[in-house]
């Protein structure tokens, strides 16, 4: 996420055991979360089959690794002080995971812009199994595989020598690669900025072509049947435009024109706010639940019989292990 020039400034902005109870908070609650949506998303047929689902699907497993692996690494840090243990393959591992589950998060989504586009104004493109394999289940796998392979060889394999520091997040996020400048504005212009301005454009764009078909042809656009997909589209770009979009915009000036000290202080921000994007997600997908109202109030009624059911088999066991005690009575 930040880079390395960045995070060799001092990070007093945001203390770690202040950042550590956040991180620990926001992952339990969207773990919770993103568990509950794969789940019915996976066991109703209608839904799992649902072309608009498929990329939703993606991203929430995507999401799911990052929140299981990057973010129990992050905590680690935050906790002890320093990178545990101190292996430079614990640090290539840990940049691969960021960099990758992120960039591949961000560039999917700018793909299911696009795509929402297809499946409600040009259903016919996926009208046969050719089309939906060309148009929609192959752009997936080619975005898929040329983000993991671009981070595989640039961060794995670089031309050039990292030198970790086990003092900072990420082991101070090395990326050597980024001296060499091509590769660092395509990097920051190719694989985040252009996914990003790609989500936020195809987004209003999309609300606007569903107003103004709703408007000319009522009967063409059904706004009941596709305001679920618009809303939760344009829901997931306000994800992008507040959190991730400044921090973009900040590396881009310093790769290109400014000096790397410019914008220190609130990139530190949005690097620790970008986090959030993937947070967040997973409560942003529920929308794609059909009666998500009542599932949620489901599963919330389920977890307060359970809870309650505990407190009473507790209070029973230490009514129960009381009684014992005083019927037991001393030998003399």
């Amino acid at each position: 996420m930040i880079q390395y020039k960045v995070l060799q400034e001092p990070d007093v902005l945001i203390p770690h055991p202040i950042r550590f109870w956040i991180f620990l908070i926001s992952l339990i609650t969207t773990l919770a979360c993103s568990i509950f949506v794969l789940y019915h998303l996976l066991i109703d047929r209608t839904l799992r089959n649902a072309l608009n689902n498929h990329v939703i699907i993606v991203l929430l497993f995507n999401n799911l690794m990052y929140q299981l692996i990057d973010i129990p690494l992050s905590l680690s840090f935050y906790h002890l002080g320093n990178v545990w243990p101190a292996s430079p393959i614990l640090c290539l591992f840990w940049m691969f995971i960021d960099e990758t589950f992120l960039s591949l998060s961000l560039i999917l989504v700018a793909g299911a812009s696009i795509q929402r586009h297809i499946l409600i104004f040009h259903k016919r493109w996926l009208s046969t199994d050719k089309k939906r394999f060309f148009i929609h289940y192959l752009p997936i796998v080619i975005l898929s595989f040329y983000i993991i392979v671009f981070h595989f060889i640039t961060i794995l394999f670089p031309p050039c020598q990292n030198i970790f520091n086990y003092q900072l997040s990420v082991c101070g996020y090395p990326l050597c690669y980024y001296d060499i400048r091509l590769v660092l504005i395509w990097d920051i212009a190719i694989n985040k900025i252009l996914p990003t301005l790609t989500i936020v454009v195809f987004s209003i764009a999309l609300l606007v072509r569903v107003l103004l078909q709703r408007r000319r042809m009522h009967q063409y656009v059904q706004w009941r049947k596709h305001r679920k997909m618009t809303i939760q589209l344009l829901a997931i770009a306000m994800l992008y435009l507040f959190l991730y979009i400044p921090l973009m915009i900040i590396e881009l000036i310093q790769s290109c024109c400014m000096p790397a000290e410019v914008g220190v202080n609130i990139e530190v921000y949005g690097e620790f706010f970008s986090y959030y994007v993937m947070f967040l997600f997973p409560f942003v997908s529920v929308f794609s639940l059909p009666n998500y109202k009542g599932k949620v109030k489901g599963v919330l009624l389920f977890c307060h019989r359970q809870i309650r059911s505990i407190i009473y088999v507790l209070f029973f066991l230490k009514c129960f292990d009381a009684q014992k005690r005083n019927t037991i009575a001393p030998l003399p």
